[in-house]
């Protein structure tokens, strides 16, 4: 049985915005929007290449007042780098996603036309936390170069990569962003506690980064990592278990959370192998 979707509006020839059974849909394909009224049908059975994406109950509100206020041509894009970003890391992204990334592509090039330069302090820690998604995020902006004519700088490529992330372990963006900036602060407090300047490229780097990042998340919620050679770190890593319980004690004060003695063993090592690095 053929299923009809109503269109909303048509953002490109491309991408539709649709109604069915009092729920919202955006329909992608070759050819999909192209020529479409508000009002008229599109019927699924038509083209079995085209994707349907649902938007959830309790976003759509949210996406019909993104649908008024952003241009047709922005949401187009965003629809595309959200789908490209589905079949590169071969999995549904959260339905927030369409709301907040077109949101902030839009926002991002209104302050790119009057020259206000965002910095993202971050882009060293989210490149090296989110690899994949920085990946998707510099496809996308050469998506929006293409077809926008916009050349997103490298910290808004950034932001874009904090907005996939977040969709993927459904987290608010403000939530990845915070865990990102504790990073970035307890990093800066190790090299300081250790006095000395760290490769940021570097392996030994980008494995600390990675475990504060999951240790923040088990911190907050909880959850322990149990450490079986936790003594041995204890007497034969004594001088780097010491450093760890005050970047601990730093973690403890950001988080508003006790940190367990099994992550200050964990940390340890990993400060240990920072320092033989250098």
């Amino acid at each position: 049985m053929d299923i009809n979707y109503k269109v909303l509006k048509s953002l490109s020839s491309n991408v539709v915005v649709s109604e069915k059974d009092n729920n919202v849909y955006i329909l992608l394909g070759k050819g999909i929007g192209f020529g479409k009224k508000t009002g008229e049908l599109i019927t699924k059975a038509s083209n079995i290449e085209q994707k349907f994406i649902k938007i959830d109950d309790n976003e759509k509100d949210n996406y019909v007042e993104i649908v008024k206020n952003v241009e047709g041509k922005i949401l187009a894009v965003t629809e595309e780098v959200i789908s490209l970003a589905e079949d590169m890391l071969g999995e549904k992204l959260t339905s927030r996603i369409h709301i907040g990334l077109a949101d902030h592509i839009s926002f991002a090039m209104k302050r790119m036309e009057v020259g206000i330069d965002i910095i993202n302090p971050f882009l060293n820690e989210i490149q090296t936390l989110y690899p994949n998604e920085y990946n998707i995020a510099e496809k996308a902006s050469k998506l929006i170069k293409e077809k926008l004519n916009v050349l997103f700088p490298e910290s808004e490529i950034g932001f874009i990569t904090l907005h996939i992330h977040s969709s993927r372990v459904n987290e608010e963006v403000s939530q990845s962003l915070k865990y990102t900036r504790i990073v970035k602060e307890v990093m800066e407090y190790i090299q300081e506690l250790l006095g000395i300047k760290t490769n940021q490229k570097s392996m030994e780097y980008a494995r600390l980064v990675s475990h504060l990042r999951y240790a923040l998340d088990r911190i907050e919620s909880d959850k322990v990592m149990k450490n079986v050679i936790l003594e041995s770190v204890k007497t034969q890593m004594s001088e780097e278990f010491e450093i760890s319980k005050k970047v601990c004690k730093f973690i403890s004060k950001k988080l508003l959370k006790e940190v367990c003695e099994d992550e200050v063993g964990y940390i340890s090592m990993h400060i240990h192998r920072l320092k033989q690095s250098n």
